[in-house]
């Protein structure tokens, strides 16, 4: 999908607001300049940071993110909501690093360059800082700013944000203000900065539209993720809040980087004889392979059994599959056990496309006692993040049992299906039924 990347607010568009509203440069005097606050209205102080950093790009931030979130499925949803109070605290430190090493500046600067008791302006711009929604960033600004710093009088929030489904983009941009001392605010001043910054707000979206100069360093806000050991940590999106008009009903398209293009190998075909097909088999089997018949036909099929039982693959399991002498004879002998294996492949993918053909969606109530269950989470834009639970579910009279046999792997819904259907199969269950909870999923 080809999304419209938008270029990023710069210094120099913030010169031109300070213009508007008849205001100036602090200093032009380059020794000075980097020590000095940005601007100056009459007797107002400004300092400007525009935040570009993104923490999770940082080896240490993910080992100490991975530690908060800690899990054994393979896609984790950085989520704070899922933390207790303490935890919770720790995740918003690590994201404001960023943010505090600013303030913490600006006000080095607004002293250094308060002279008579100025009125000091922070203005933050979060450019580059996606791991938080814009209400997170916004709290965690002003509760730095209060904590940190007496430096500052008041402190305003801005930056845009967009989003893109490929068809239409959203494009929104926040100002705010918030008195951090208890001083007398400068209102007329502010509601001119607010004018102004929207005057450039408008202009800042007409060339984001028409230009083809401008460089187009940003994107659309996307899944954040990272992995570590095997396991991808992922903030998704927030979610456009109502249902596309051009794509409709399907919900909006997601990206799918899995790279796979057709189904792996997804099970083992193991032959199930009858006595007169073990019997045809002794007698054409190659000598090389003679030894996985066993003494007899009974041996054969608990050796069968066994290994079904204690195969550890879990993203292949063993397929028994029923032979007949009248398929046999169609393999030219000595045929090894590897050419019988082969000679069930078309039964088996016929079984197995059947069965996921047939498949159901659960609803709480499933018609069989004994069925395989897929229950997919879907993740953020990604399919790549999503992630499959395969159960193997019978009802007895002493009760329901319910065993995993694929628990949080990463795998989009159509591989899981398949899986899901040769389990079936494997298992002699009566069908597959699934679930798709889609509460994080790009839509």
């Amino acid at each position: 999908m080809e999304y419209l990347n938008f270029s990023r607010l710069t210094e120099k568009d913030f010169d031109d607001i300070i213009a508007m509203v008849d205001g100036e440069r602090f200093t032009y005097d380059p020794s000075i300049e980097t020590k000095n606050c940005d601007y100056r209205y009459e007797n107002i102080l400004i300092e400007l940071k525009i935040i570009e950093e993104e923490p999770i790009e940082k080896q240490s931030k993910q080992n100490k993110l991975a530690e908060l979130f800690r899990s054994d499925i393979k896609t984790v949803i950085i989520n704070p909501l899922d933390l207790d109070f303490e935890n919770k605290r720790k995740y918003y430190n690590e994201l404001s690093t960023p943010i505090k090493t600013a303030i913490k500046k600006v006000s080095q600067q607004l002293k250094i360059s308060s002279e008579n008791g100025e009125y000091k302006i922070t203005i933050i711009v979060n450019n580059g800082l996606s791991m938080t929604l814009p209400d997170e960033f916004f709290d965690i600004a002003v509760r730095r700013a209060k904590n940190d710093t007496s430096n500052i009088d008041m402190l305003i929030i801005c930056g845009i944000y967009h989003f893109s489904d490929g068809f239409d983009t959203i494009a929104t941009a926040m100002f705010k203000d918030v008195e951090i001392q208890n001083k007398e605010k400068p209102i007329d001043f502010i509601d001119k900065l607010r004018e102004a910054w929207s005057i450039k707000v408008n202009e800042y979206m007409t060339q984001q539209i028409i230009s083809n100069e401008i460089e187009r360093t940003k994107p659309p806000i996307k899944d954040i993720y990272f992995e570590l050991n095997n396991i991808r940590y992922v903030k998704p999106p927030i979610q456009w809040g109502k249902e596309s008009d051009f794509y409709g009903k399907q919900g909006r398209p997601r990206f799918d980087t899995t790279g796979m293009e057709s189904c792996p190998p997804v099970g083992v075909v193991m032959p199930i004889f009858d006595l007169e097909s073990y019997n045809f088999v002794k007698k054409n089997i190659s000598i090389f392979d003679s030894y996985l018949l066993k003494n007899n036909l009974e041996d054969y099929l608990k050796w069968i059994e066994k290994e079904r039982i204690e195969n550890d693959d879990f993203l292949k399991p063993i397929v028994p599959i029923k032979v007949s002498k009248e398929e046999l004879i169609k393999t030219p002998s000595p045929f090894s056990f590897k050419d019988i294996g082969i000679s069930l492949l078309p039964i088996f993918q016929k079984e197995v496309i059947k069965i996921a053909e047939n498949s159901f969606a659960f609803n709480n109530t499933p018609i069989s006692n004994n069925y395989i269950l897929l229950q997919i989470n879907e993740i953020g834009m990604d399919k790549a993040n999503d992630i499959a639970f395969i159960s193997y579910n019978k009802t007895r009279m002493s009760g329901e049992t319910q065993e995993y046999l694929i628990k949080g792997e990463r795998m989009k819904y159509e591989y899981a299906l398949i899986l899901a259907s040769v389990y079936c199969l494997s298992l002699n269950a009566d069908a597959v039924y699934y679930m798709i909870n889609d509460d994080f999923k790009w839509k």
